[in-house]
């Protein structure tokens, strides 16, 4: 019975490790996607139009999809593709979108901040709601409980 214990305490704290190496390629895809969103969100309004929100709903498409790519294969190695999972997912970003869009509409519409600029400062706090909402809900894993001796 002791010996199930020590095992199970041994696989928790492997799994604790690669829950560490886990945050920091969410933390890196999450970087990464920034990135691609705002560099979308530039070129839509430079390139096709100057709608703010049409640009934020167009780098939106593409952060969600670049991001449910990346964190489902590489940062959770999930095998496969499932459903329920891109409902949550998707239901996150959804809620970053009206978050994003409340900001944006604030500095760009109220203060009057360039919207790039704008934009650059909604995703610090956009960024927030997302990581929280994916760490908790999208990718929420369970763990069993180790046993006492």
């Amino acid at each position: 019975m002791c010996s199930l214990a020590v095992r199970k305490y041994v696989q928790q704290k492997a799994d604790d490790l690669a829950k560490m190496s886990q945050s920091v390629r969410f933390i890196f895809v999450g970087i990464l996607n920034t990135i691609v969103g705002f560099f979308a969100y530039a070129a839509y309004i430079f390139v096709l139009n100057d709608s703010y929100i049409q640009a934020l709903i167009f780098s939106h498409i593409v952060g969600v999809i670049h991001s449910y790519l990346w964190n489902n294969k590489w940062t959770f190695q999930q095998k496969s593709y499932n459903g329920k999972s891109i409902v949550k997912f998707v239901s996150v970003y959804i809620v970053t979108f009206f978050v994003n869009l409340l900001v944006l509409s604030i500095l760009v519409d109220t203060i009057e901040i360039n919207k790039l600029i704008s934009q650059g400062l909604a995703l610090f706090i956009t960024t927030i709601f997302s990581f929280v909402g994916h760490k908790y809900w999208s990718f929420k894993s369970t763990t069993d409980e180790i046993e006492e001796c």
